[in-house]
């Protein structure tokens, strides 16, 4: 699993960031707490989350 930077993100349409969410919270429950996995799926959906912010978009 890859960390997502913002910068990748703001390449992406509104409906790749909203399936990329989707995926990411499926595996999410894949890793345990405190690994370096959940971490980076965490960090990539809260890149997400920045870039539809910053975009002004919506899920």
């Amino acid at each position: 699993m890859i960390s997502w930077t913002v910068t990748e993100l703001m390449h992406m349409t509104r409906e790749e960031l909203c399936g990329l969410d989707a995926n990411l919270r499926h595996a999410l429950g894949q890793f345990g707490p405190g690994t370096a996995k959940r971490h980076e799926v965490l960090t990539s959906l809260q890149n997400i989350r920045r870039v539809i912010g910053m975009r002004r978009l919506h899920f």
